[in-house]
């Protein structure tokens, strides 16, 4: 479990790090040159680890097989990168990742609610004390 544990903290540091290398490429090339090129290599790195995979496998008939919806994924993913990348110009990096952070606790609460019918009042109240601390940081910072 530590394991894991770490590997999440780890996936937090990549996070920013690829937000703040993404901002430049975008102030470089423009927002959608910069998100071409961030989709393009990310595109290419996975064909490159699926040949190198011991479990190289392409079932094709999987990819007509799935519902559509599995596909919004990808749809999300280039709608939160244009998202991340406009707000870059206009917030704090430490800004933009705890809102980021807000966002996806808030996601994830009403994903629990209305998926699985799991809500409780501390999950609530632990999202509105994040999103507090950004209020009183910002009102210490003026």
């Amino acid at each position: 479990m530590a394991f894991v544990l770490t590997l999440a903290f780890v996936n937090g540091f990549a996070t920013v790090i690829s937000k703040m290398i993404n901002y430049r490429c975008t102030k470089v090339l423009g927002k959608n040159n910069g998100s071409l090129v961030n989709y393009v290599v990310a595109s290419v790195l996975s064909l490159f680890l699926l040949l190198i995979s011991s479990h190289f496998q392409i079932d094709l008939y999987a990819f007509t097989a799935a519902p559509w919806w599995l596909y919004l994924g990808g749809v999300f993913g280039i709608v939160a990168f244009l998202i991340s990348m406009t707000t870059l110009s206009h917030l704090k990096v430490m800004e933009s990742t705890i809102l980021l952070l807000v966002g996806q606790l808030t996601a994830s609460v009403l994903f629990d609610t209305f998926a699985f019918h799991n809500i409780s009042p501390g999950k609530i109240l632990g999202i509105l004390l994040v999103a507090a601390g950004i209020v009183w940081d910002n009102m210490l910072t003026r």
